[in-house]
């Protein structure tokens, strides 16, 4: 299974690792893990890389 670990361009910390969903709500990124949990973030998705395992946010 293809999980991502999202990050905000330009930081070394993830925001959220394991994710199986990101959905976009307005501002508004929503992540899930495969576990259910959820996370937001102010933002707007800019680049999803399946091979490398990582999505990037970046700020609204």
């Amino acid at each position: 299974m293809c999980e991502l670990s999202v990050f905000m361009k330009g930081e070394k910390e993830s925001l959220m690792e394991g994710v199986v969903v990101l959905s976009t709500r307005g501002e508004m990124v929503l992540m899930e893990d495969i576990l259910g949990r959820t996370k937001e973030a102010k933002g707007r998705i800019v680049e999803v890389n399946i091979s490398a395992q990582r999505a990037f946010l970046e700020p609204a």
